[in-house]
Formats: C-alpha cells, structure tokens, sequence
C-alpha cells in the first residue's frame, strides 16, 4: 500500500512536477504542501543532512508531536525509537545513490509497527510512514492459530500412532520398554519409566535416549543414587502423589547450590545434561501404576503446556493398555486355574468314587461267603473314601460360600488346646499310613471367643497339609497363648516351599507340587486364610526349600470392637 501511494503523489513531488502557488499553498520550491496535508500517511520532508523540512498534519498527530517542534531538527533524534541506525543507514543510502528504499519497523516503546519508504527527488529526502500494528497482531494472530492447529494436527497424529503401539502388546514391561521409544525423539532428547517397587524402592523399566551412550550413563546414574518413593521432589513424588511436575528449566547455578556439599554426585548430574523435564503418573483406576519422564539434553526446543498435556495423554493411554493387559493377564490365570481345578477336581473325585465302586462290589460277593469280622477291612476302607469325598465337597461349598460373602461364624467360648488335643488322634491312621511321628505341645488353656468347626477346620487342613508334604518326617503342632492372642503351630520337615513360591502360597486353586504326586485341590490353605482373617488373626509362613515348613496362626483372643 505505501508504494501505491508513493506512486499516486510521485508526480507532484518530483523535479519536473509543476509548483503550486497561491491558494495551493506553497512553502518549499517544488513541493504541493496541499497534497500532503490531505495524505492519511505520515509524510516529513528532510534535506540530505537530514534535517526535516516538513511534515504533514498526519505526522504530527501519529507521533504526537507538533509541527514546531519538529522542524529545523535532524528526523532521527526527533523519533530515536523508530530511527534507529537501519534507518540512518537506509537514509544516507537513498541519499547516495537516488535509489528508493522500503522496510518496516517497530516502536518498541509502544508496540506500533510502521512501513517506511525513503526517496529522493529535488535534492531532498520524502519519508512516507504507515502504520501496520493492526496488521500485524491480526497477522501475529493468525500465525499463533495456525501454530496451534498443525501443533494439535501433530499431537493427534503421535497420539493415533501412540495408541496403536501400545495396543500391540499385552505384556506389562514390554508396553512401558515401546512407549519410551515411541517418545524419543518426537516428545523428548530422552524418556524413562518407572513404577513403585518393594520397600520404597522405584523400580525402571524403560529408558530411551536419542543418544544410546546416554542410556547406559542414566542406567548407572540411577544405580549410584536410586530414585526412593519418599523423594520430596521428582519421580518419586509424582509416584507418591500421582502429581505431574514439569520443570521448565533447571538453572546449572541451582543445582550447583543443591549438590555443593556431593562435588561426585554434582559432577554426575552434569554430565547427564538434563535442562528441563515433564514427569507425569500412570494412573488408572485411582492407582498409580509408573511415571512417564521426558527431558530435553540437546534439542533447543522448549517445553510448554501444550507439552505437558500431550505427555499426561500418552499417560492416560500407557495406563489404560496397562489396566487392559493387567485384565488380561488375569483373565488368562482364571481360566488356567480354573481348567487345571476342573482336571484336578475330576481326579480326586473319581478316586474315591473308584475305591468305592470296587469295594462295594467286592462287599455283595462276599456277603454269603464270608464272617462279618471278614468285611471289616472293606467297610473301613469305604469309610475312609467317603470321609474323603465328604471333605472334598465340603471344600467346593466353601470356596461358593466364601466368594459369594457368606462365610458365616458361629463365635462361642472355646479352648484351642483343648481342641487340638481332641483332634490329633483323629489322623493317627493317616499319619501311620504317611510314616510320621506327630508330636502335640498343648498344655495349658488357651481360650478366646471363636468358631468351633471353622478352627476344626483349620487344624484338620495345616494337619493334612504337613503329612501329605512331611511324608516319612516327624510332625509337630504346638497351642500357646499371652494375655492378647493365641497361636497355633504346625511344622513339618518336608519338602518346604521356595520364597517365590511362599507369594503364591495362599491363593485360590494354587498347587506348589505336581498333582501327580501330591493330591488335593490347591483350596486347603486358601480356606484356612479365608477363615483366619474373618476370625481377625493372622497367618504366617516360614519355610525354605528340604526344610519343612513351619504355619503359624494367630488369633487375637476377643473379638475387636
């Protein structure tokens, strides 16, 4: 537009234009002052040293400053802000060499913008201004909107390719392992994830970096000085708290104060380069399953909010692919569990039902033949079988009971020790046919207020448990009681259980031996913890692998509340 309208007033103001006189006005030679006082642009008029000449009523209103002022006076010192050396150095150009110049400028002081053209005509320098601030924060903008939507049009497109490659796996490890790499280096110079591990401690499970060196430098960073849970800032308060925290730069004079006293652990946190980071939680429902942390090492790139929104997105979708997988996984063990119960079921039930068929049979074709006092080893052995079938139905109905919340305690005065000792000698054929001396210390009362055959139950199982594992090794059960609890002790010297196996060790349908050589249907120790915590005790385990293993039960003698 200012070269346009350059052009339309070119005429009247070049040597060969006409000068105007009298009513036009005229106060410069060669110059219609007329014209330019109706011109909307700002026009000043200087010599080729610069000093202005004159200047139109638009000037002096843009600028603020009255013609009085403004004539006799070098242009640049007049509006310094404006003029600055680009604008001397463009002036004296157009004084040197005739040649016409155009550009824009910025009034700092007020954020104005303005285009400027520069050119010569009878010896003399025409300075035409427009001002473009409208312009330019429409353009500024429209800039900033564009920005934002090819910025969305990005996080979109990543989030897209992000949900497609954390849905390509199941396995808890391996989604956090591809969403690191999936971050660098679209999102981050390097990215690391880690989850809340035993005992405070914060386990990583994934670390990427742009440059692969920088990896194994973290690894050993982290081992040398672990991230803990209790941490007051950082990983560890983001895992604690499920908090994002986003440092958008981490001055070296700050961490040179944090570190003045640990000059090796300063020197360490150099080398790792981190300038600023977004760390944001896994959560899923209510439970902080790992941070995501992204940090910039090299990149000139800053971190903004829309930043750390996108990461707390990635977030949203790595947890609910963990949480998915998690179902996963248990979904898979159910029905695993619940295909070896049904095979192991249908095992222990037909062999009693077996025994039974066959001893049953053997009775009716020795009813005429044989004395009574013949039979008699045949009727207990179906006793026996029928005990059997009798407890592994029992069993069954538990576990419906217990999973559908209807387990049911019928509390009355009752004497540990004195059930114990009514109890042992039930299993004396057991333990004869197992080969194990059993040894009962239950001297004294040990009284509290509980259910009779639910704590039957209890010994009857950690009994059947430590002769079908202690087979051919002496047995012990010991009751005692404080002035708060009583306790039950059942230890064998059998097989025993290894630690990773003693985690497992009381869930439902969990076998620790094969089936083969070991019967039952993994429910037995399951029930007797279902029992113990709806009777407000405690059981413990100690064991170790051909060192028996040692169930402690505790029970607090009155019922709490």
């Amino acid at each position: 537009m200012a070269r346009s309208l350059t052009q339309r007033v070119e005429h009247p103001l070049t040597e060969q234009g006409p000068a105007s006189a009298g009513a036009s006005g005229t106060d410069l030679e060669g110059i219609d002052t007329v014209l330019l006082d109706q011109l909307p642009e700002s026009v000043a008029v200087c010599d080729a040293a610069a000093v202005c000449l004159y200047v139109n009523p638009a000037m002096e209103r843009n600028f603020g400053r009255p013609r009085a002022e403004l004539l006799g006076r070098v242009v640049w010192e007049l509006f310094p802000e404006v003029m600055g050396p680009s604008f001397q150095e463009r002036f004296q150009q157009v004084v040197e060499t005739g040649r016409s110049e155009e550009f824009e400028c910025h009034f700092a002081a007020r954020e104005r913008w303005f285009v400027k053209r520069l050119f010569r005509g009878h010896g003399r320098v025409y300075v035409f201004s427009r001002e473009i601030t409208a312009e330019k924060k429409q353009e500024a903008t429209l800039r900033g909107l564009y920005d934002e939507t090819r910025r969305a049009q990005r996080h979109a497109a990543f989030l897209a390719q992000a949900t497609a490659v954390l849905a390509s796996s199941l396995e808890h490890d391996q989604i956090l392992e591809r969403m690191a790499h999936l971050a660098v280096p679209t999102l981050a110079d390097g990215c690391a994830v880690d989850v809340p591990g035993l005992e405070g401690q914060v386990r990583r499970v994934a670390v990427a970096h742009v440059r692969p060196g920088m990896v194994e430098l973290t690894q050993a960073f982290h081992a040398r000085y672990p991230i803990r849970m209790d941490d007051a800032e950082g990983i560890g308060r983001v895992l604690r708290e499920g908090v994002t925290e986003f440092r958008p730069e981490i001055p070296p004079e700050l961490v040179a104060q944090a570190l003045a006293g640990d000059p090796e652990r300063l020197r360490a946190t150099r080398e790792l380069g981190v300038r600023m980071y977004i760390s944001v939680p896994l959560i899923s429902r209510g439970q902080v399953l790992g941070a995501l942390t992204l940090v910039n090492t090299e990149s000139v790139r800053r971190y903004t909010q829309a930043d750390v929104r996108l990461a707390e997105d990635l977030a949203r979708r790595a947890a609910s692919s963990l949480d998915n997988g998690r179902l996963y996984m248990e979904a898979r063990d159910a029905i695993r569990a619940r295909d070896t119960f049904l095979s192991v079921a249908s095992h222990e039930l037909n062999t009693p039902l077996t025994s039974l068929t066959l001893n049953v049979q053997a009775l009716r074709r020795d009813l005429d033949s044989r004395a009574p006092e013949a039979l008699s080893p045949k009727v207990v052995a179906v006793q026996r079988q029928l005990s059997r079938l009798s407890s592994l139905v029992r069993e069954l109905l538990d576990v419906s009971r217990i999973t559908a919340g209807r387990l049911r305690l019928e509390r009355e005065e009752l004497d540990l020790a004195a059930l114990a000792r009514e109890m042992v000698p039930r299993f004396s054929e057991d333990l004869a046919r197992a080969g194990c001396e059993l040894r009962l210390d239950a001297p004294g009362p040990a009284r509290g207020h509980w259910d009779r055959m639910r704590l039957e139950q209890v010994l009857q199982n950690l009994l059947s448990n430590a002769i079908k594992y202690g087979r051919g090794r002496p047995i012990e059960v010991r009751v005692g009681a404080d002035a708060d609890k009583a306790w039950l002790v059942v230890r064998d010297e059998g097989m025993g259980i290894a630690p990773e196996g003693q985690a497992r060790l009381f869930q439902r349908f969990e076998r620790l031996a094969s089936e083969r050589h070991y019967g039952g249907l993994g429910l037995g120790l399951w029930i007797v913890k279902q029992i113990v915590d709806a009777l407000d005790g405690r059981i413990l385990v100690e064991s170790a692998p051909g060192r028996g293993s040692t169930f402690t039960v505790e029970l607090p003698r009155q019922r709490p509340g």
